[in-house]
């Protein structure tokens, strides 16, 4: 079952998702073409990551403390007056502008946004349930996917035609359209906290911060259901190890393939990517549509998707021609997207619903160091021994997750969701 109150959220995150994209592609050719330096361009995306890993230490706090759909609420609403405050300052001051306001604007907007990825996946167990688990998971990947590929495409015509500024008004537009969707969001536990009945237990499972103490246990509690976990241990072992190869799919290496294996200059560089994003969208959809057989056993599907994967990636590898390695980088985002939906899905059901917003705080964490660690080391690889060798490796780390998912599939025979009883209730 879908809860209305899902289509806001996903309504939300998309609006939401789209101006992010539109402002930080015009925030960074506006710094760009100010400073003509790449160096002071490149601590946007440093300052963003920063902020991101910062808020994801200290959300389990604000998750702990606070409703999901006030954490959203606020955090939306928030980057709002920030990005306001931000577009004011650059019509104001046309000139000589203050690059340090502007790191500290996107640095204050990208604290705010961490704690909307953990809430945003906490609350969608909650406003989906059973098959409709998979197919939301599904629905929130297919419009992620949408919206990057043709934001992406779309905000740099528009940043051309009507300028930075114009288009960062546009993105504000969205921003405040953003928060008022995500203001008719209700959560189900929220409604049963009205109710008499179940009052005492649902107290018990929504604020368990009130009875845990000091601030330092309600940081760790989210590390510790991680590692105690057996399921989710054995999910974040398998992303962790795929992410290793994984960064390779990234811009800056796509393009050294091109330009490297196949000879061809940077336009081909979008072409792979805009075949990347069809494939992902297309895996997306497949997952919506076959969601009754991929309830069942869905660990090994996951791990059939990701064997998928390392089969076209060596091919991907060896290969010299340039269409051959366009329907190779579409048909690489089938299973991956399969394979991150499907992961999602089991991470959500694999916790109980008041302990899930911290783990998925926690699992943002992971995520964020273990992505940087990655792309460190893929970078000093691709550098010393060239890309056919880095997507090889991407293939040979994959398969290692492979056989370790395959030594914990044990762990995922009952495949069925923990219990869940504050779940449940009536639609919104």
């Amino acid at each position: 079952m879908i809860r209305r109150s899902f289509y806001y959220l996903w309504g939300s995150q998309t609006i939401s998702n789209a101006a992010d994209i539109i402002y930080m592609l015009s925030v960074v050719v506006l710094v760009f073409s100010s400073s003509n330096s790449l160096m002071t361009t490149i601590l946007i995306p440093l300052f963003r990551l920063s902020a991101q890993v910062l808020s994801g230490l200290v959300a389990p706090i604000v998750l702990g403390r606070f409703r999901l759909t006030q954490v959203l609420l606020f955090s939306q609403f928030g980057q709002f007056i920030i990005f306001t405050l931000l577009l004011l300052y650059l019509w104001i001051v046309p000139e000589q502008r203050s690059f340090l306001f502007i790191f500290v604007m996107v640095f204050g907007m990208s604290f705010l946004d961490g704690w909307t990825n953990p809430a945003r996946n906490a609350l969608i167990p909650r406003l989906a349930t059973g098959e409709g688990l998979m197919r939301a998971n599904g629905m929130v990947a297919v419009s992620d996917q949408v919206v990057k590929c043709a934001g992406w495409a779309l905000s740099g015509m528009i940043v051309a035609w009507l300028g930075s500024l114009n288009t960062l008004a546009i993105a504000s537009c969205c921003y405040l359209a953003a928060v008022t969707v995500t203001s008719f969001i209700r959560d189900p536990l929220d409604q049963k906290e009205s109710n008499p009945e179940s009052s005492e237990s649902l107290t018990d499972a929504v604020e368990p911060a009130k009875e845990k103490g000091s601030h330092w246990k309600e940081l760790g509690e989210g590390w510790k259901i991680i590692w105690h976990n057996r399921r989710i241990r054995s999910l974040m072992i398998v992303d962790s190890v795929d992410s290793i190869g994984g960064v390779s799919w990234l811009g800056v290496f796509i393009l050294a393939y091109v330009s490297q294996v196949l000879h061809r200059d940077a336009s081909w560089w979008g072409f792979m990517n805009a075949s990347f994003f069809s494939g992902t969208i297309l895996g997306g959809l497949i997952v919506v549509g076959l969601v009754k057989r991929l309830q069942k056993n869905s660990f090994l599907y996951m791990l059939g998707a990701l064997l998928v994967y390392v089969l076209i990636t060596i091919v991907f590898a060896l290969n010299t021609i340039p269409v051959a390695a366009l329907v190779l980088f579409a048909v690489s985002g089938l299973p991956v997207q399969m394979a991150g939906i499907i992961r999602r899905t089991l991470l959500q059901t694999s916790a109980p619903p008041a302990q899930l917003p911290k783990v998925m705080a926690g699992i943002d964490v992971l995520t964020n160091l273990a992505f940087g660690l990655a792309l460190l080391f893929m970078g000093w690889y691709a550098d010393r021994f060239g890309m056919v060798q880095v997507y090889l490796l991407a293939a040979a780390m994959t398969a290692i997750a492979v056989l370790i998912g395959w030594w914990y599939r044990r762990d995922f025979q009952e495949n069925e969701p923990i219990d869940q009883p504050t779940a449940t209730g009536a639609g919104i």
